[in-house]
């Protein structure tokens, strides 16, 4: 309850402890210290700051408080933030961490009429999308050149995207069984997200493949010895595995069973005689060479054939691959590819990748792009920085543990202080990023 004479400051005392005073008037106080990792991140590897010669600004400059860039990360890192909707932005704004780190010291950020104006005006076209497939681009440049990697893989995926309202683009799908987009996504087998595109609902799981993937290539095969390509089955058709094969892309695609497929397996059904391992599982691996109708040529297909204790009939999974590795290798390289389905899971459970409720698809698929922004900053902080851990740290971590950190922020001889807890048991981590190249 709220005493008469402290109404108007907000002052709630709990019925446990009277003494206690709780208000919401702490304005240089931050809940989101992070906010500074981000812009640190940000600076260092010039991620969205070249996005100012992309953007054509329209507003009279005599009218204008927050530049497009200040706005676009604004945006950005209130996603990677955990904040998906702009309706925050009106109660951010005035966070002092977040205006320290949009260079905006002794100003508000902007409101969320004017992030709303620039996802649908600014970012929601051609150019803006243009300019967000290229800061996402120099982010992916700077995980992959960190690396050294003589080897990438590349996985390729796609999900739904549930929607609720009369939005563009949004129609019946009948695989999820709902309406929704239908994005496509491509991560590196590290996690890296190299792309993302959303799509109508009601398009195939494979649709714009080529299209989708062909720039990814362009840009990074002569980067690698090697270059590999794994998708599920949906992904399954030959335009791919010709492609590929023209690319010098060894590819790890899953092939849906058929009648022939199972008739050419069978000899190999029988279950193995004695006593099954400890995970009740025996496995048996065949490699098989087919060609189906639609196809010039035959192929290497490699079958997976499991019998679990207690169940009658084998599971059975084939891989269709022009790799000249064992066919016990082939399967441990396509089962990699679980990794994209964990990051996409990622991205729309604590980004919330699938927050499209604009009306107009291009800012839909600005706000997707955005998404996959924040979260390629974030995993810049987990894969360079965030040392010492036994396991490897998820997104949810990140924003729980190193972005929502509180702080006083004061001002002093043209200095500003941001004073953490001392008890602040992760400060290494913030020493790992800001004191790089102090």
């Amino acid at each position: 309850m709220l005493d008469s004479g402290e109404s108007q400051k907000e002052v709630i005392r709990p019925d446990f402890n009277r003494a206690i005073m709780i208000d919401f008037l702490g304005a240089t106080i931050s809940s989101d210290t992070g906010f500074i990792l981000l812009r640190e991140i940000d600076e260092r590897f010039r991620i969205i700051d070249p996005m100012e010669d992309c953007l054509e600004d329209l507003r009279s400059p005599t009218h204008t408080k927050h530049s497009l860039v200040q706005m676009v990360r604004q945006r950005v890192y209130q996603i990677a933030a955990g904040y998906e909707d702009c309706n925050d932005a009106d109660f951010l704004r005035i966070d002092p961490a977040l205006r320290l780190a949009l260079g905006k010291d002794h100003q508000v950020g902007a409101s969320q009429s004017m992030l709303s104006r620039l996802e649908n005006d600014v970012l929601g076209n051609a150019v803006g999308l243009e300019a967000l497939d290229a800061a996402l681009t120099r982010s992916t440049d700077t995980l992959l050149r960190r690396k050294n990697k003589k080897r990438l893989i590349i996985d390729l995926d796609s999900t739904e995207d549930p929607a609720h309202g009369k939005q563009e683009g949004v129609a019946y799908n009948g695989h999820f069984a709902k309406n929704c987009f239908h994005p496509l996504f491509c991560f590196t087998s590290e996690g890296d997200g190299l792309a993302a595109k959303l799509r109508p609902g009601n398009v195939h799981s494979a649709d714009g493949t080529l299209e989708f993937i062909k720039p990814i290539v362009e840009r990074y095969r002569a980067w690698f010895k090697l270059f590999w390509f794994r998708a599920d089955a949906a992904f399954a058709n030959p335009e791919p595995y010709e492609y590929c094969a023209e690319e010098r892309i060894t590819y790890f695609i899953r092939l849906p069973s058929n009648a022939i497929l199972e008739r050419l397996l069978a000899p190999n059904l029988s279950r193995p005689v004695g006593r099954p391992p400890k995970s009740g599982i025996q496995v048996k691996i065949v490699d098989l060479h087919y060609q189906a109708k639609s196809w010039n040529r035959p192929r290497r297909v490699v079958a997976k054939i499991e019998w679990h204790r207690g169940e009658l009939f084998p599971r059975i999974g084939f891989v269709v691959t022009n790799s000249r590795l064992p066919a016990g290798k082939v399967v441990k390289v396509y089962n990699g590819r679980a990794e994209i389905e964990n990051r996409i899971k990622e991205g729309k459970n604590t980004l919330r990748w699938d927050k499209t409720s604009c009306q107009r698809f291009e800012a839909n698929q600005a706000r997707l792009k955005m998404g996959v922004l924040a979260y390629n900053l974030l995993h810049m902080i987990r894969q360079f920085y965030v040392w010492g851990e036994e396991v490897k740290r998820s997104m949810e971590w990140l924003i729980k543990r190193l972005i929502k950190v509180g702080a006083r922020v004061s001002y002093h001889a043209r200095r500003w202080y941001v004073h953490v807890a001392s008890a602040f048991p992760l400060a290494h981590h913030y020493r790992a990023v800001l004191a790089w190249g102090s």
